[in-house]
Order: structure tokens, then C-alpha cells, then sequence
């Protein structure tokens, strides 16, 4: 198997059943040291299969804390037409614990105008 990036993610328009393409992500890590802000890790667009794979490089080293991913889902909906919609944004947070930062992270979004859904994929 290639290498991957250590968190990747996938967005999936359960209204219309289609990928979410053409969704701008940013992935960021809490930094406890400098009062609780986050630090931008990486940005990236979902292909036309609704992912993004190379989000970080695949040699990058995972450190234990609270990651941040943003999904600007209104870029989405108004790619695809839809203006009447709920969240602008989807913002998923999540934990690298000590321990498994060696482990692979992936991100699913189940997107609807009025609801998502989001879980730890594999």
C-alpha cells in the first residue's frame, strides 16, 4: 500500500448522494503553550471523489493533542446550487491521544443542508 498522509478526510453529500467535491479543508492542532490557539497543520480541496489523501505528508510525525478540522461547507452548497442551508461551516474536533499518534486518523463528513454526521473512519 502507498503512503498516506496520517489524517485524512472525506465528505459525502447524503441529500443528493454524491461526493462533496471541491470542499475547501483546513486542519489545525491546538497549542496549549500559547493560550489554547490554533496552529494551521495544512489546507487542502476534495477531489472529485469527495477526499482529501494528502493532507500532510505521509512522513509526517502525529503528536498527541486536539486537532481541528473545518469544512466550509457553504463553498460546497453554493457550488452545487443550494442556498438555503443550516452550518456555513462544519468544524470536527478530535484527539490524537498519547500513544497513538503512530495510528491513522480519518475523517468523514456525512453532509446534508440541515444535518451532518461525522464518525472515526478507517
Amino acid at each position: 500500500m502507498a503512503a498516506r498522509s496520517p489524517i485524512t478526510c472525506h465528505v459525502l453529500d447524503s441529500s443528493r448522494g454524491h461526493p462533496g467535491r471541491n470542499v475547501p479543508v483546513k486542519l489545525e492542532i491546538l497549542n496549549t503553550a500559547a493560550n489554547n490557539t490554533w496552529g494551521g497543520l495544512a489546507t487542502g480541496l476534495t477531489d472529485s471523489d469527495g477526499r482529501v489523501g494528502g493532507l500532510l505528508d505521509p512522513s509526517h510525525q502525529l503528536v498527541a493533542g486536539i486537532y481541528r478540522m473545518t469544512f466550509q461547507t457553504s463553498d460546497y452548497w453554493a457550488s452545487v446550487g443550494v442556498t438555503a442551508y443550516f452550518h456555513p461551516y462544519v468544524q470536527i474536533i478530535f484527539e490524537v491521544a498519547p500513544g497513538a499518534e503512530k495510528q491513522h486518523y480519518h475523517i468523514p463528513l456525512l453532509l446534508s443542508p440541515y444535518s451532518y454526521t461525522t464518525y472515526r473512519g478507517s
